[in-house]
C-alpha cells in the first residue's frame, strides 16, 4: 500500500467504508483522485493541502476541528465556519490524523511519483511514510519464528535453519551467532544487549543463554517440571525470566521461571488452568499473562480446546482465566497464540483457528476481552502473529487457512472491526516488535524479517549468499514422496536432513550420513501417512543448514 493509498483508506474508513455514501458539506472528494490531483484539490474554495506544512493544511484542520472548521462541536473554536470532518460521524483517530499530517510534512510522497515530493527530495526521518519491507535477514525459507530488538537498530532472530542471527544496523546486515542442526528455535528475548535467552522445541536443548550478546550456550539446570518445549518466553529483567509451553496437546502444559538471573529455576504444572500453552508476557516480576487453550475432555486435542487468557499477580502461583466470561462465545478448535499489550489498557491476542481468523481485544487492561473476527476478503484464518501500532491500526498473519497454503496477512485501521487483505506486508508472520509512540520503526518475523520503516533497505549484497545446498528456497508442493535435489560440497564430513511439521514437532530424519560423496544427489522422504500441510525440511552439511518449506498435498 502506498502512502497515498493509506490516506485514502483512512478517509474511507472515517465515513464507514469505501462504498459509504458521503454527502454535503464535503462529499467523497478523495475517491477516484490520483495523488497529483489530490494535492491540488480545492474543497469549498479552500486549498486542501499545503505541501510541507501538515498542521497548516486545511485537510488536517478539518479533521482536528480547528478554525475555520469545528462549527458543529460543543465548544467550537473562534472563527469556525464549517463542520469538523467527517461531519456527523465520530472523529478520525489521532494516530491516523498524525499519519496524514506527517505525509503532508514529507511532501505527500507516493509510489506513483517515485516516492519523491515536488523538488525531487526523498523524504527521510519520522515524517516520512512508513512501509513494510523485507530486511536482508538470511534466507530461511520456512520461517523466522521470533525476533527481539533492544533498540531500533540492534536485534536478534531465530529461524528454521537452526540459527540465531544478529543485526546491528536495523536489518541491513546479519551475522550468524549460533547454528545447531538439531534444534528448532521458537522464541528469543533479551534484557540488555548482552544478556538474553532463546527457547527451543528440542528436548535436551530447551533453552540457550548469552552473557555477552554474541555467544550462546545451552542452559543445563532447568528443573524436571520445565516445559517440554519452550514456546514462549518473557524476559522481565536480567534476573526474572518466565518460560511457557507447550503447544503440543500430547505433552503437559508447564511454566518455569528464574528470579536470580538463571542461577536457579522453579517450574510447575499448568494443567489446572490449561491444556496447551504458547506465548507469555509479564509486566512486572509478579504480574503477567500466558495464552493457550483448555479442554475439559479427558484427552486434549487441537479440535477440542478453547482459548484461555490466563493472568497472575503472584508470580505464577495462581491464575485466573480472563476470557472465562466469553467462553460460551469461543469456538472449540481455537487457542491463543501470541499476546501483545500496546498500553496498560489495550491488548490483543491472536487466535489460531484453522478455519476462522479472529483476535481477542481488551480496552480495560485485560479485565474483559472481546472476540473480533478477521473478515478480510481472502478469508484469512490460522493466525499466529499479531501487531498493532495504535488502538486502531494493526496486522495479523500466519499460515492462512486449514491447509496451510495461503500464508495470508490482514490489516485493520478501525481496531479490528473491519479488515483488508495485506499480503504485501509479509508472509507466515509470527511476531511483531515496535518502537516509538507514535511508532517510528517496527519489525515482523515470518518467511524472513520484515521492517516497518520510512527508509529503503540495503541491497541483499550486504549479506553472504546461501551455501547452495538447495537449488532454491521457494516452497514446494508434493503429492507423493519428496525428492529434494541437494548439492553436497567436497570434503563434507556429515550430511543430514530433518523434517518437522509446521508446529515444530519432529517428524523424520531421512538422512544422517557420514562422509557423503560430493556432488548432486537427492534427499528422499516418504510423506505417506502424514497429514496434508506444510513441513519444514532442513538439510545440514557440517556447520551449515538450509531449509525448505514443503507442502504435502492431500492424497
Amino acid at each position: 500500500m502506498s502512502p497515498f493509498q493509506r490516506v485514502v483508506q483512512i478517509l474511507d474508513t472515517s465515513v464507514g467504508g469505501p462504498t459509504a455514501g458521503v454527502g454535503f458539506p464535503h462529499g467523497p472528494f478523495w475517491r477516484g483522485a490520483t495523488r497529483d490531483q489530490f494535492v491540488v484539490l480545492k474543497v469549498r474554495t479552500l486549498d486542501l493541502i499545503t505541501l510541507g506544512n501538515g498542521a497548516g493544511s486545511n485537510l488536517i484542520k478539518s479533521l482536528k476541528g480547528e478554525a475555520p472548521f469545528g462549527a458543529d462541536l460543543d465548544n467550537p473554536p473562534a472563527g469556525a465556519r464549517f463542520s469538523r470532518m467527517p461531519a456527523g460521524l465520530p472523529p478520525v483517530p489521532d494516530a491516523d490524523i498524525a499519519f496524514i499530517e506527517q505525509w503532508i510534512d514529507a511532501g505527500c510522497p507516493d509510489a506513483e511519483s517515485g516516492g519523491k515530493p515536488p523538488g525531487g527530495t526523498t523524504p527521510t526521518g519520522p515524517a516520512a511514510a512508513l512501509h513494510w519491507r523485507p530486511t536482508n535477514a538470511p534466507v530461511a525459507s520456512s520461517r523466522t519464528d521470533d525476533i527481539w530488538f533492544t533498540d531500533p537498530n540492534t536485534g536478534w532472530a531465530v529461524n528454521s535453519n537452526g540459527q540465531i542471527v544478529h543485526t546491528a544496523d536495523g536489518g541491513n546486515a546479519w551475522a550468524e551467532q549460533l547454528h545447531d542442526a538439531d534444534v528448532y528455535f521458537r522464541c528469543i528475548g533479551l534484557a540488555s544487549p548482552t544478556r538474553g535467552w532463546a527457547g527451543t522445541l528440542t528436548p535436551g536443548k530447551l533453552l540457550y543463554e548469552t552473557r555477552d550478546g554474541s555467544t550462546w550456550t545451552p542452559v543445563s539446570n532447568l528443573p524436571p517440571l520445565a516445559p517440554p518445549a519452550v514456546c514462549g518466553l518473557s524476559v522481565v529483567s536480567d534476573q526474572v525470566v518466565y518460560l511457557a509451553g507447550t503447544n503440543f496437546p500430547n505433552r503437559p502444559p508447564r511454566m518455569a521461571k528464574t528470579a536470580d538471573g538463571g542461577t536457579t529455576w522453579t517450574a510447575w504444572d499448568m494443567r489446572p488452568w490449561a491444556s496447551i500453552l504458547i506465548d507469555t508476557y509479564f509486566t512486572t516480576p509478579d504480574r503477567g499473562w500466558v495464552v493457550g487453550g483448555k479442554t475439559d475432555e479427558p484427552i486434549a486435542t487441537r479440535n477440542n480446546v478453547k482459548a484461555v487468557v490466563l493472568f497472575t499477580e503472584d508470580g505464577g502461583r495462581t491464575w485466573v482465566n480472563r476470557a472465562a466470561d466469553i467462553a460460551a462465545q469461543l469456538p472449540k478448535g481455537e487457542w491463543g497464540w501470541k499476546i501483545q499489550f500496546l498500553t496498560d489498557r489495550i491488548g490483543f491476542v491472536s487466535l489460531e483457528n484453522f478455519g476462522a481468523g479472529a483476535i481477542l481485544k481488551t480496552t480495560d487492561g485485560g479485565l474483559t476481552w472481546v472476540r473480533l473476527p478477521v473478515n478480510d476478503p481472502q478469508g484469512n484464518a490460522n493466525l499466529e502473529g499479531v501487531g498493532f501500532v495504535d488502538e486502531n491500526h494493526g496486522w495479523v498473519g500466519g499460515w492462512g487457512d486449514a491447509l496451510f497454503q495461503k500464508l495470508s496477512t490482514s490489516e485493520t485501521t478501525d481496531g479490528g472491526q473491519t479488515w483488508r487483505d495485506a499480503n504485501e506486508v509479509g508472509k507466515a508472520l509470527n511476531r511483531f516488535r515496535f518502537f516509538g509512540s507514535p511508532v517510528t520503526v517496527g519489525y515482523a518475523s515470518g518467511q524472513t524479517v520484515y521492517k516497518y520503516t520510512s527508509e529503503p533497505v540495503a541491497p541483499r549484497a550486504a549479506v553472504a549468499p546461501p551455501a547452495g545446498l538447495l537449488a532454491d528456497h521457494q516452497p514446494k508442493r508434493v503429492a507423493g514422496p519428496l525428492q529434494l535435489p541437494v548439492t553436497v560440497p567436497a570434503g563434507t564430513r556429515r550430511l543430514s536432513a530433518r523434517v518437522w511439521d509446521r508446529f515444530g514437532d519432529p517428524v523424520a530424519m531421512p538422512v544422517d550420513e557420514p562422509n557423503p560423496a560430493a556432488g548432486p544427489r537427492t534427499v528422499a522422504w516418504d510423506c505417506g501417512g502424514h497429514d496434508p500441510g506444510y513441513y519444514i525440511v532442513r538439510v545440514t552439511v557440517d556447520g551449515t543448514s538450509e531449509s525448505q518449506l514443503v507442502r504435502v498435498e492431500p492424497a
